[in-house]
């Protein structure tokens, strides 16, 4: 069987160098580009026979798949650049702004993309459950959400912590009631309104990634919490993605769809 050809957009950063580590795991996968930003510091330089280039269009014709972990910006400008090709893309990328989110969606039809805002397989089954506790709680419910990271992550909330209450919206829109998101950063002074999420977040240290969803009532409250304790299950998990995408035809998927949750 043919290998399938990744390339990896940001090899030199947390995610890009886990993933090349652990492609070696993956029999049918072969890392065939590397893709830095302009001017980055590693042009030029080789990663296991292998040299980062800054010509994304070089990377992407060498590629089956990109794996793509970088920024906004440079995701959505990889997006572009993917328009007319086969090439297809995992983005595990976070932090996207409203309008950014709206060029995401723009960009990215009649691609071949799986996205996920977290590659564990343990947060998307999170993800299921937080719908299914919340369609079962009472309406009056109060629901707070806490994500926890390593001291060089840019964006907060989490992108999984937004995920995870969009969830709750979704359960709400059902129900016909209304959703409000409300970051516990800033000093509201006022009370708790029943229509509330609230997203609270922590930064330090080296912790890979730590969320909970907290359901509070009178006289007791339900914790649902992920712990992520090695970079290592993101990587695997874009891998997996990456190879089950191959398969697929051109199409926006997620990795519940991949699990079939």
């Amino acid at each position: 069987m043919k290998k399938i050809n990744i390339g990896i957009i940001g090899p030199t950063g947390r995610m890009g160098s886990s993933i090349i580590t652990e492609s070696k795991f993956f029999p049918n996968l072969k890392v065939s580009a590397l893709c830095e930003k302009k001017n980055h510091p590693s042009i030029g330089k080789d990663i296991n026979g292998l040299k980062i280039t800054d010509d994304v269009g070089a990377c992407i014709e060498k590629s089956d798949i990109i794996i793509d972990f970088s920024s906004p910006k440079s995701t959505l400008s990889l997006l572009d650049k993917l328009k007319n090709t086969d090439t297809a893309i995992v983005v595990g990328t976070t932090g996207f702004s409203k309008t950014q989110e709206k060029d995401f969606k723009r960009l990215s039809k009649d691609l071949k993309l799986l996205r996920s805002s977290n590659m564990s397989i343990g947060i998307n089954l999170a993800l299921n459950l937080t719908s299914l506790i919340t369609q079962k709680m009472p309406r009056d419910t109060n629901i707070e959400i806490l994500d926890i990271h390593h001291n060089q992550k840019l964006d907060s909330p989490s992108g999984t912590a937004l995920s995870l209450g969009e969830e709750i919206e979704s359960v709400n829109k059902s129900r016909k009631s209304k959703t409000q998101f409300t970051y516990r950063g800033h000093n509201l002074k006022r009370k708790r309104k029943n229509s509330e999420v609230g997203f609270s977040s922590i930064r330090g240290g080296d912790v890979v990634g730590e969320h909970t969803v907290y359901f509070l009532l009178d006289g007791e409250r339900l914790e649902l919490t992920h712990r992520a304790s090695d970079r290592k299950i993101f990587s695997r998990g874009s891998l997996v993605a990456a190879e089950w995408l191959f398969k697929k035809k051109k199409g926006l998927y997620t990795l519940r769809d991949m699990l079939e949750l």
